[in-house]
């Protein structure tokens, strides 16, 4: 990672702070949607790590060896990507990609970008990016026989996926374990816990993100806490990287388009 730490006073941030509710819910309460009650728990602060310098209609997020990688739907069924470092200073873009919305994006240990079509309409699709070079998609995984409101994410632990879908951005969603090459492996269902925006793997536990929340879940998809984010605007796209012993979480907001830390690392 490049620049000062996460914690230095020279990183110019607004800081908020959240609790996590600690209540356990049964996998009957988590497919009926039912949220862990308010609960006195861990507090998190999250920190405006930078302002994204652009404008565009800002959606996915992925994180890299001190790099950040943000999706923008530019309309016409095609999205940007672009390479930020931890400063927001902007280091590569592509060219538009036919990813969809670029709804969520998710990078493996080879630094290819998984990149979710997304939307309440669209069928969901994972697109495949190869960075290296000038960045273009190089496979297509088809998950639209799981539904629309795709979300990606990289099961680094299994050398596979994770892949959100439902009807619509109201649910019922269906969140898919598969191998990389887009076989089901195993499944959960899950009720609707607010605007689909985000999603990650932390070791085994599932960060699912919507509006101003995210929700864990083991992999059975047993609600373990819930953690609101007391901030303003369109959540959108989450990212992680590993921290030690703990797990570093980044999130996005638009309007404006901006990226936070949460601290301390998640456990």
């Amino acid at each position: 990672m490049h620049g000062p730490g996460l914690g230095e006073a020279a990183l110019t941030r607004r800081r908020v702070l959240g609790f996590a509710g600690a209540a356990t819910l049964a996998g009957a309460a988590a497919l009926a949607g039912a949220r862990p009650a308010a609960a006195a728990g861990r507090s998190f602060t999250f920190d405006l790590l930078f302002n994204v310098p652009h404008t565009d209609n800002m959606q996915g997020l992925a994180y890299r060896r001190g790099r950040f990688y943000v999706g923008f739907d530019v309309g016409g069924g095609h999205g940007v990507i672009r390479e930020y470092d931890r400063d927001g200073t902007t280091l590569k873009e592509s060219a538009p990609l036919a990813v969809g919305h670029a709804a969520e994006i998710s990078a493996d240990r080879d630094g290819l970008l998984y990149v979710a079509t997304g939307g309440g309409t669209n069928p969901t699709k994972v697109n495949v990016v190869d960075w290296s070079g000038e960045p273009e998609v190089v496979r297509t995984i088809d998950f639209g026989a799981l539904g629309n409101s795709g979300l990606v994410a990289v099961d680094d632990r299994r050398d596979g996926l994770l892949v959100h879908a439902g009807p619509g951005d109201q649910g019922p969603f269906v969140f898919a374990f598969t191998d990389l090459d887009g076989t089901v492996r195993s499944t959960f269902d899950l009720g609707y816990q607010g605007v689909p925006q985000g999603l990650e793997m932390a070791g085994d536990k599932v960060l699912y993100y919507t509006n101003n929340a995210i929700t864990v879940l083991d992999r059975a998809g047993n609600i373990l806490e819930a953690i609101p984010i007391p901030l303003t605007g369109e959540s959108e796209g989450l990212a992680v990287a590993h921290a030690g012993r703990g797990t570093r979480v980044f999130f996005g907001y638009n309007k404006p388009n901006r990226v936070y830390a949460m601290t301390p690392v998640f456990h």
